[in-house]
């Protein structure tokens, strides 16, 4: 029987159906409920991570021959997958009403600033315990959900966390922007502010010379001549160029599973190759080496990336499974399919990958 995927919108949620010739029908042979279950709790397993940095929660349930997904996930491969593996074992009919996150906010504005010294971040709304991480001034997040007067948000090292809504300024694209790209001060110790608030020792700031900073709340700010700070201008660190460079003696070289040698290599021992000729040791494995740095880019926003950068990809199958080294110009270095080349992100280009665009899933900066 051939079978067709419809996506609709119900209120929010997007709506996969698979159909046959009528709407639900179903062969007398259609496996137990309880192996729907089985099927989607093992694909819960198989793109679990971390749960301080990764949200996947989606079940299974049968009715009438049909089965339904709901829950959450950061990722539409997650369902996807789970449509195609219940498929397969001989379901016709699947309704998914999974919400995918981050949730979009009215107006659209889902990054922000944190504005207060500091402020702890939990894993539950609530007022005490649970704590998941503190977030100082100026730290930049993305914003996943809102509940009541709390933000659930991703901190720039990837923590799932509530916050109150009133210690964060939301950001439109165009001003996260400004806060991502340029030098920026880092800063040595606390330093008060006019407003009552204080720059917190270890924030950093983009620093627009001549001791001037941009502050959280999007003002301009003159700093003290005794203030104890350090200036870092990423796109001029020349261990960038070096990584590349050391990028560039893999080309040619075969893909190898588990590899990473000069015969051959997969796409994290290539990574780890080039980051550790030039002294940097990244963890092994792709999932591991994504925790690594601070987000610079999520689908739709690469605006920040400068060449060094980790892009890291997602499949239908499994959580993280592909990094490239972001090369620029839209382009990326990687170990994939026949082996270690440069390839584009630009459609327009000739050596355009549709992958790097389909099944991007964050970017990361391991090095100022």
């Amino acid at each position: 029987m051939k079978q067709t995927l419809t996506k609709f919108t119900i209120s929010g949620l997007v709506v996969w159906m698979v159909t046959g010739i009528g709407i639900f029908s179903c062969s007398n042979d259609q496996p137990a409920p309880d192996e729907a279950v089985r099927i989607v709790e093992k694909l819960n397993q198989t793109y679990f991570f971390d749960s301080r940095v990764w949200k996947q929660d989606i079940q299974a349930s049968v009715a009438n021959n049909i089965v339904t997904l709901t829950g959450e996930t950061f990722y539409p491969k997650a369902v996807r997958g789970a449509i195609r593996n219940l498929k397969s074992a001989g379901f016709d009919s699947i309704v998914s009403e999974v919400n995918f996150l981050p949730e979009t906010l009215p107006d659209g504005k889902n990054f922000a600033v944190v504005t207060v010294h500091h402020v702890m971040g939990r894993y539950k709304p609530v007022e005490k315990k649970q704590e998941a991480t503190e977030l100082i001034y100026g730290d930049m997040v993305r914003i996943i959900r809102q509940v009541d007067d709390q933000y659930q948000v991703q901190s720039p090292e990837g923590y799932l966390a509530y916050i109150p809504t009133n210690t964060l300024r939301r950001l439109d694209t165009l001003a996260w922007n400004r806060f991502h790209q340029g030098p920026f001060a880092k800063f040595r110790q606390n330093v008060p502010l006019k407003n009552g608030e204080k720059i917190s020792i270890g924030s950093r700031l983009p620093y627009l010379g001549n001791g001037t900073v941009l502050l959280a709340d999007g003002s301009e700010y003159k700093l003290d001549s005794a203030v104890d700070f350090r200036v870092f201008s990423p796109e001029n660190n020349p261990v960038r160029k070096e990584i590349l460079t050391a990028g560039e003696q893999y080309l040619g070289l075969p893909y190898v599973w588990g590899g990473r040698s000069g015969e051959g290599a997969d796409c994290s021992g290539f990574t780890q190759g080039a980051f550790s000729l030039n002294g940097i040791y990244l963890p092994r494995d792709t999932d591991e080496m994504s925790i690594v740095g601070q987000f610079i880019g999520f689908p739709g926003w690469y605006d920040a990336l400068i060449p060094g950068d980790l892009i890291f990809y997602t499949s239908g199958r499994r959580l993280i499974t592909h990094v490239a080294i972001y090369y620029g110009d839209g382009k990326v270095i990687q170990s994939a399919g026949s082996g270690v080349h440069i390839a584009s992100m630009d459609p327009a280009a000739p050596d355009y990958e549709e992958r790097l665009l389909r099944d991007f899933a964050f970017a990361k900066r391991i090095l100022d």
